[in-house]
């Protein structure tokens, strides 16, 4: 009798378990390979803002954070998801059409994107002031028709348009580097995802590595060589280097045939493409277009403020990024990775608490002109942990080809992004646009776990088998 119950008994747990979990995962070579790639691309990118900081001016500061996430977010439509798509069916289908076509319409794409924003750059240039609030507010009044002077719209329009076309006849080259900035991401972008999608770990590590390495370079150059005009030069900086890591990319491209015209593996796979391309774009939106946001309501003073804590959070955010992008075609092939899972968590949260600890000295010490930033990076650290289940949920789903819930996900944090921004940051200025993204990540992995539940699928089914059974009676 003791042995049938002994037999009913859970088996008994091993308390080293998780310690084992981790070791294994640490022995992973794809995954530190991911990792240490965008260790590297974080770091050293953080370090590109952060020489910014130290060399520039807050507003010039401001002046290339603007531009820079203007030129991400347009980047995003032009991918159209295709990145999420190759790192999703390459490893299942193993199929060379695919990535040509990828090429081949992205890179159409990004011509007519980066022309389009580059008249948008003319047309509309970012406000240089930090009257945050009553630009904010003037805007919402006119649309709401409750300004009394209403009327002045119209030559207020017309009088910017005058004052960009002067600018542009006088010098005003900021449209120049748009166009360069968004088809450059476009093809590094593509370039990292064919590594990821034919399992190439190293190259992705070389890849991310070598367009850090090139970037610092060419600012140490520019700085030591050039002491006007180094806001632009550091777009130059950035922007070059590229176009030179993308050679994978051109290869594809390059290589493209009638049949690739056809777009039929693009085609066969589009209902996938536009849900993960929804995913993209609000996801980038919700790394840019926040800069975007700030700068166009806030000025380009609170944007500075804000991007130098978003930077720190860039570093801290390498975990979740990692993960998603190791486990996506890992999980597509067929390999589970529940190590790397339980080590990727318990990462994010020794990287949160390191955050939240070591943001006021590394600020104070480094950044002394921007103390305003360290509560605004201490509320970011938070994102963290959020941001890495969030991540392992992602690739889960996207293996499974359930791209719906995932678009769902990520549009609705992009919402809670976006309000929160513009109602806490007309009290709580660069902090409530923290808690903004705080609230976004958090957002993001609740609805990523709880719509593919069990139970709220049963729950679904049980109100929609209710309202059939209403209408069979009415």
């Amino acid at each position: 009798m003791a042995e049938r119950k002994g037999r009913n008994l859970p088996p008994r747990t091993n308390s080293n378990s998780l310690l084992d979990m981790v070791r294994k995962g640490l022995k992973t070579k794809g995954f530190i390979y991911v990792t240490a790639g965008n260790l590297i691309f974080a770091v050293l990118g953080g370090l590109f803002y952060l020489i910014g900081a130290r060399i520039l001016g807050v507003t010039n500061y401001g002046y290339i954070s603007y531009y820079l996430s203007l030129g991400f977010f347009m980047s995003s439509l032009p991918i159209l998801g295709l990145s999420s798509t190759i790192s999703t069916f390459y490893p299942k289908e193993g199929k060379d059409a695919l990535l040509k076509e990828s090429a081949l319409l992205t890179f159409l794409l990004g011509i007519i994107v980066g022309v389009v924003t580059a008249l948008i750059v003319i047309f509309f240039p970012a406000p240089v002031g930090s009257n945050s609030s009553n630009n904010l507010l003037t805007s919402i009044q006119l649309l709401a028709g409750g300004n009394p002077y209403f009327v002045s719209v119209i030559p207020m329009i017309l009088g910017n348009l005058q004052t960009s076309l002067e600018l542009l006849v006088g010098g005003n080259i900021n449209f120049v580097f748009v166009i360069p900035m968004i088809l450059g991401v476009v093809f590094y972008t593509m370039a990292l995802a064919r590594a990821l999608g034919r399992r190439e770990y190293k190259k992705f590590f070389i890849l991310n590595s070598l367009l850090r390495v090139l970037e610092i370079g060419l600012v140490a150059v520019f700085y030591l060589f050039s002491a006007r005009d180094l806001e632009k030069l550091m777009l130059v900086a950035y922007i070059a280097p590229l176009f030179v890591v993308s050679y994978d990319y051109f290869k594809d491209l390059f290589s493209v045939d009638r049949v690739s015209f056809h777009f039929a593996e693009v085609r066969a796979k589009m209902t996938f493409t536009l849900h993960t391309w929804g995913m993209g774009f609000a996801q980038a939106s919700r790394s840019v277009l926040d800069k975007i946001i700030v700068g166009f309501f806030f000025g380009l003073l609170f944007l500075g403020t804000y991007n130098l804590a978003f930077q720190f959070l860039v570093i801290l955010l390498i975990i979740p990024q990692s993960l998603l992008s190791y486990l996506l075609p890992e999980k597509s092939g067929g390999s589970t990775s529940r190590e790397i899972e339980i080590l990727g968590i318990v990462a994010a949260a020794a990287i949160t608490i390191l955050g939240f600890l070591l943001a006021p000295y590394l600020i104070h010490w480094l950044f002394p002109g921007f103390s305003d930033s360290i509560p605004v990076t201490q509320w970011l650290s938070l994102a963290v942990i959020p941001a890495s289940i969030a991540s392992i949920k992602t690739s889960v789903l996207l293996s499974e080809e359930r791209s719906k819930i995932v678009l769902g996900g990520y549009v609705s944090a992009l919402a809670v992004d976006i309000l929160g921004i513009l109602l806490l940051g007309q009290t709580f200025q660069a902090v409530g646009f923290a808690w903004a993204f705080f609230l976004s990540q958090v957002a993001l992995m609740i609805i990523l776990w709880v719509l593919p539940s069990e139970k709220f699928a049963r729950l679904r089914n049980r109100r929609k088998s209710v309202a059939q059974v209403k209408k069979t009676k009415s």
